[in-house]
């Protein structure tokens, strides 16, 4: 017995299939946002009304992701597990601090002209450099390198330090 590519089974069979393979792509969620796309950020009109106080958010959220940063390394390191800081590096610090660095760097190109007159420039190379303390520590456990490891935390204190002396000289 033979089946006709007409019969209505066989349009049974390719209608479900169809059906199916629509609802599968309907429920793909490729343009979904990633949990760990940095998030967009307003440019800041920067003048000398706001700039203190921009300074003052802008230390406390560096000193914060550092934070965040060297305590993971710390846990991980005290854990001897490497896996978990680089995963935490990767998935969880990088996304947020990828966002404000964004911020910032925008809101330093929008400003150029009157930041290249304030204190408060060096911060956004700050910012900047710390993508590198936190490669170099992930680095630096990877490879076993105590050299690396300590040149990155001091890298980060002296970062630190001069972020709040550039605050505090806006007081």
């Amino acid at each position: 017995m033979r089946i006709h590519l007409t019969s209505p089974h066989r349009i049974l069979k390719i209608s479900l299939l169809m059906l199916f393979t629509l609802l599968l792509m309907g429920c793909d969620d490729t343009n979904a946002p990633s949990p760990q796309t940095p998030k967009r950020h307003q440019l800041t009109e920067l003048s000398q009304k706001n700039i203190n106080a921009y300074t003052n958010e802008m230390v406390s959220n560096y000193i914060k992701i550092q934070d965040q940063l060297i305590q993971h390394y710390q846990q991980a390191k005290q854990n001897k597990n490497t896996f978990e800081f680089i995963q935490y590096r990767n998935h969880a610090w990088t996304p947020e601090y990828i966002s404000l660095k964004n911020k910032y760097s925008r809101d330093f190109k929008h400003n150029e002209p009157f930041l290249n007159g304030q204190p408060s420039a060096p911060l956004f190379t700050i910012y900047e450099n710390l993508i590198y303390i936190g490669l170099d520590l992930k680095n630096g456990l990877l490879e076993d390198d105590e050299v690396r490891q300590q040149s990155a935390l001091e890298a980060a204190k002296k970062d630190r330090e001069l972020a709040l002396s550039i605050q505090q000289q806006l007081k």
